[in-house]
Formats: structure tokens, C-alpha cells, sequence
């Protein structure tokens, strides 16, 4: 599977970790469009990606450009396509997304800046390919994913590079 599919089984993923998708016609649109982020993740600076170690180039909004209910999304990768960085920016609550029953692992993180930060894993994750930052950031929820598309050995975590990758975010984020 190539970058553009992992990025895309990744994307689906977490957007239906999020709870993400309508139950019954018109409610659950209208809950989605009343729960629309404010932040733009695309509007990440350059110098911040480029520190990440992606190219500012590589740029996707949205699931391949199509925007989904509820949600705005960006990602970037390395030139080798083995590691990108996602950010998923909702109006849903922090607690909606943390307390999701296919979240595992999640654990309260420090990270300066913040009130509140979780990392957090996901059951489907059997590759052991990604980690998300969760954190409120004004209205809005993010979610920074770090993602390796080769996974990594079960010995090792992704959360670590995803922390120290939020890190380098935090000061780009709305308050």
C-alpha cells in the first residue's frame, strides 16, 4: 500500500475513532456542521514542518481534497513518503475523542503550553505505525498524529517522536 493509501486507511480511522459518519439523515449532519473547527491545520508555518523533518511541499488538505462533516484536516511527509504528520482539528470536546472505546493507551502527557494532552493509540493499530497528541486548542479539538508507514518493531513506540513533534507545534496552535 503506498503513502497516499496508509494516509488515507489512517485518516478513516481516526474519523471513526472520533465518531465521525451520520447514524440517522439530517441529525447527524447537523450536529457535524454545528461542530465545525475554526483552525486551519494547513496554516501550520513552514519552518515549524521543516523541524518536524516534512517537506512543506507534500501538503494535503482533507481526505484527497474532500472535506469531511465536521472536520478540517493537513498532512505532510519526508521525501522518502516513510513518515508523516497529520493534524485534525474538530469542534467535538477533548473527552468525546479520549474516551472513544477504540482509544488505547491513552495517557496525560505535559506539554508546555497546555492544560490538558493525552497521548493515545488506536486498537486497529496492529502495525504499530502511529501516535496521536490530543489537545484542546480554543473550541477546537486537534488531534497531531505522527505516523511511520513502515510501522515500527513492537518493541518501540511512535509516541515519543509524536510528542516531541507537538512540541514543536504547540506554539502554532490557537489558545
Amino acid at each position: 500500500m503506498g503513502r497516499r493509501g496508509g494516509a488515507i486507511v489512517a485518516t478513516v480511522s481516526v474519523l471513526v475513532l472520533a465518531g465521525c459518519g451520520s447514524t440517522s439523515e439530517g441529525q447527524a449532519e447537523t450536529k457535524a456542521q454545528s461542530e465545525e473547527p475554526v483552525f486551519d491545520p494547513c496554516s501550520i508555518p513552514e519552518d515549524v514542518l521543516l523541524a518536524i523533518g516534512v517537506d512543506p511541499a507534500t501538503e494535503e488538505r482533507d481526505i484527497m481534497g474532500v472535506k469531511q462533516p465536521g472536520w478540517s484536516l493537513c498532512s505532510w511527509n519526508d521525501s522518502d513518503v516513510s513518515f508523516f504528520v497529520t493534524i485534525f482539528a474538530t469542534g467535538r470536546p477533548l473527552d468525546t475523542i479520549r474516551t472513544n472505546e477504540r482509544a488505547i493507551d491513552v495517557t496525560p502527557i505535559d506539554l508546555p503550553g497546555r492544560d490538558e494532552a493525552f497521548t493515545f493509540r488506536e486498537k486497529s493499530d496492529t502495525r504499530n505505525e502511529h501516535c496521536d497528541v490530543l489537545v484542546a486548542a480554543g473550541p477546537d479539538t486537534l488531534m497531531l498524529r505522527t505516523d511511520f508507514a513502515k510501522g515500527l518493531p513492537p518493541s518501540e513506540s511512535p509516541c515519543p517522536q509524536a510528542i516531541e513533534n507537538a512540541k514543536l507545534l504547540e506554539p502554532s496552535l490557537p489558545r
